[in-house]
This record gives structure tokens, C-alpha cells and sequence, in this order.
């Protein structure tokens, strides 16, 4: 008696990485969800894309070792089509997660499998232009897939079943036949799908994170910002001037285009730089009168910039900088001491996220003609200003420590 069915571990198999394959590619779609999960959701789209992978070889397997339903009559050229979209299924179920494994494997970020070990890289190099390509293909295979493949095997499918009223369905869904259509087996396709879309979106879903938006100000400091000035004296004036000269100390005008305020940290393995365009210094030093020598560096958060516009977005969310909340970080010191000739340690504080913490800068500076060339390095606990919130707390995904550089060259100001 011929098979009217695929075996049942093929069915059972067909239909969880149908439901598989729709879970993922919706994961993958809300990779641009910017919400304090979105690292777990990424993390997971990885685990089941190499499921996926490790499912097709036992679907393989399974083909060889049982025999297929024979089809129904066509034309010939239904049935190259066919064959050939069954074919190109197999090929995707393999390449498509290879691709993603080999985008992967070009940075250093490790391969997490839903939690339990790491998969160790491919033997890439570790390339951005390889990565972007991998990523290009990934996302290609992806569209395909989506846009084409599908839609096509579905189509297919419901018009064996409603057009040509053959037995194809039947394959995959024994005792789904074309009459009567209110068929309770509709239950296993329709269930795979609906199941697989409520969790692709409802699964792992964080709090929002809110970029740019900045809150009103109070009215009593709307009010206070817009008074006038009051006027100083002519005893108060003359007793700053004579303060300031007394001081002598040099005030310093950062030429902003040769400087720069940079940072370097690493997210799951993946090392990471930045740096922030927007700055404002107001530098009053002299290496003969450091007690009388002042720095205040406020950074403007918003102008973080990383080469990539989805975690400088993340970066400024309510998950790392909160620029809604506190848009500003400000360095700002009175204190410093002198090691050798060049060489100094800036003794200040800084405040970032709301909270305020003693902050050591060493720096080098040489001065020349009215020019001062810095360069300082220093490392700050973020965890200790509360930066990194979810999904970016854990100290295993970003490090606690992260590396500040600073290079400045300033004039003079006459």
C-alpha cells in the first residue's frame, strides 16, 4: 500500500522549524527595536538560527531513510518547480544560519547558546569589509526567503488543496482534505503560524527606550534663566581684575579640530570606539601655579558617536546615557599634582547619570610658544554612575571598566 504522508517525525520536524523558521526571521525584524531587551532578543535569534542548522542535517537524514509520498499528477513543469523549490529550501536552511555563523565570526563577540555555552568561531578573519559582506548576504538570503520563497510554498500548497483538489497538503497534514473545507487539522498549520507570530512579538519585550527627547524645564528655572543679569559694581569689577591678575593664571582655548575626547570598551567580545563631537572647556592652568589652576569639561552626551547609528542610538537611550533625563557629563576640578616635567594627575570629580564621583585624570603637557599639547588617559566604572541598565548591566556583555582618551591642543587666549 502506498504512503499517503510524509513519517511522522518528518511531519512533526516540518512543522517545528516551519514555526522555527517564522519566530526567527520576526526576531530578526525587531532588531531595530530600541528597548532594554534587545540584546536577549538578538542573543536568542543566534541560538535558533544554529537550531535551525542542526535541525536540517536530521530532516536530511530523516529524507533519506523514509520514503516520500508519491505526488499527485501535474504538468511537468509544476513539478520541476517543485522540485526545485524543495531543493532551494534545504540549501536556505543551511546557508541562511551559515551566513549568519560567519557574520558572526568576524568580530570577537562569542556565539552564546541560549545561555548554556559559547559556539566557537569560524575560521575568519576578522575583517570589517568580510563582516559587512557576510551581512549583506545574511540579509539578502533573508529577503528571499521572505518575499519569495515562502509566499510561493504557501501559495502553492493552497492551490493543490482548493484549486486542483489533490492530496499534496496531506503530505504534511493526514487527513486534511479539500472537502469539507471546516477541517479542525486546520489547527496544525494555522496553530504553527499563529504560535510562532504571538511569541516573535510578544516574547522578550522591554521597557522603551526614549532617545533625544528632552523634558520641559520648570517654570522657576525658564523664569530665572530669562532674568536679566543683575549689574556688578564698579568695586566688585575692580576686585576681579585685580584677582585675576594677581593669579595670572593662562587661560587656554581648545582648537577643537585637533582635539578630541574618545572612549573604548568592548560588547560581547566586540571591541568598540567612540567619542563625543559636542564639548565645551574652560581651561585656566598654569604648571608653575597648579593651586590656582581650574578645569571644567562638559560633555554634550548626545553627541556620542560610535560608527554605527543603532547603538549610538542605544547609547543615548533611558539603557545607557538617559540624554532626556541628564544630557550633560561634566569633569570638573581644582586640584592637581605634578609627577615630572610633562607629566600631571588632575584631581576632580565627575558627573555623568545623575551621580557625582571622585574622577583621577594623569595627563601629559608640553606647552611651546603659546600652543599646549595634552594627552591624558583614564578609566571609569560605569556601573558606578549606573550606566547600563537590562540586558547591559551584566558586566559578561559590556565591561564594568571602560577607557577614556583624551588629546587636546589649546592656544593661549590673549
Amino acid at each position: 500500500m502506498e504512503t499517503t504522508s510524509y513519517n511522522r517525525y518528518s511531519r512533526w520536524l516540518h512543522w517545528l522549524m516551519a514555526g522555527l523558521f517564522i519566530f526567527v526571521i520576526i526576531l530578526g525584524w525587531r532588531h531595530e527595536d530600541h528597548d532594554s531587551l534587545r540584546l536577549t532578543r538578538i542573543t536568542l535569534h543566534k541560538s535558533i538560527g544554529i537550531t535551525i542548522l542542526l535541525l536540517t542535517f536530521l530532516r536530511v537524514a530523516l529524507r533519506l531513510a523514509y520514503k516520500a509520498p508519491p505526488e499527485p499528477p501535474m504538468p511537468k513543469w509544476q513539478a520541476l518547480a517543485a522540485k526545485g523549490l524543495h531543493f532551494g529550501f534545504y540549501v536556505i536552511m543551511v546557508v541562511m544560519p551559515l551566513t549568519g555563523w560567519l557574520l558572526v565570526s568576524t568580530s570577537v563577540r562569542p556565539i552564546p547558546i541560549y545561555g548554556l555555552f559559547d559556539l566557537p568561531h569560524l575560521p575568519v578573519s576578522q575583517d570589517r569589509a568580510l563582516h559587512e559582506s557576510f551581512e549583506t548576504i545574511h540579509k539578502l538570503i533573508a529577503k528571499i526567503l521572505i518575499y519569495g520563497m515562502i509566499p510561493l510554498h504557501v501559495a502553492a500548497a493552497l492551490k493543490h488543496h482548493f484549486v486542483d483538489k489533490d492530496a499534496v497538503i496531506e503530505h504534511m497534514v493526514p487527513g486534511l482534505k479539500p472537502k469539507p473545507v471546516a477541517n479542525r487539522r486546520w489547527l496544525i498549520p494555522l496553530g504553527v503560524v499563529g504560535l510562532a507570530v504571538a511569541l516573535g512579538y510578544g516574547l522578550y519585550r522591554g521597557v522603551p527606550e526614549k532617545v533625544g527627547e528632552r523634558p520641559p524645564e520648570p517654570a522657576a528655572a525658564v523664569e530665572a534663566s530669562a532674568a536679566p543679569e543683575a549689574p556688578v559694581s564698579a568695586e566688585a569689577s575692580a576686585s576681579i581684575s585685580a584677582a585675576r591678575e594677581a593669579a595670572a593664571v593662562t587661560v587656554w582655548t581648545v582648537d577643537k579640530a585637533s582635539s578630541k575626547i574618545a572612549f573604548t570598551t568592548s560588547m560581547e567580545g566586540e571591541a568598540i570606539t567612540g567619542s563625543f563631537a559636542g564639548y565645551s572647556a574652560n581651561i585656566a592652568f598654569d604648571p608653575e601655579q597648579l593651586g590656582k589652576s581650574n578645569v571644567k569639561v562638559t560633555i554634550d552626551l548626545a553627541s556620542v558617536g560610535s560608527g554605527d547609528k543603532d547603538r549610538d542610538d542605544t547609547l543615548k537611550s533611558s539603557s545607557f546615557f538617559n540624554i532626556s533625563v541628564t544630557p550633560k557629563a561634566v569633569f570638573e576640578t581644582r586640584n592637581f599634582s605634578r609627577t615630572d616635567t610633562t607629566h600631571f594627575v588632575a584631581h576632580g570629580k565627575l558627573t555623568m547619570h545623575g551621580i557625582t564621583k571622585a574622577q583621577e585624570l594623569p595627563f601629559t603637557l608640553t606647552i611651546k610658544n603659546g600652543v599646549a599639547q595634552m594627552s591624558g588617559s583614564t578609566s571609569l566604572d560605569r556601573t558606578a554612575f549606573g550606566v547600563g541598565t537590562g540586558d547591559y548591566a551584566s558586566t559578561d556583555t559590556i565591561p564594568a571598566k571602560v577607557k577614556v582618551n583624551i588629546k587636546l591642543k589649546a592656544k593661549a587666549a590673549k
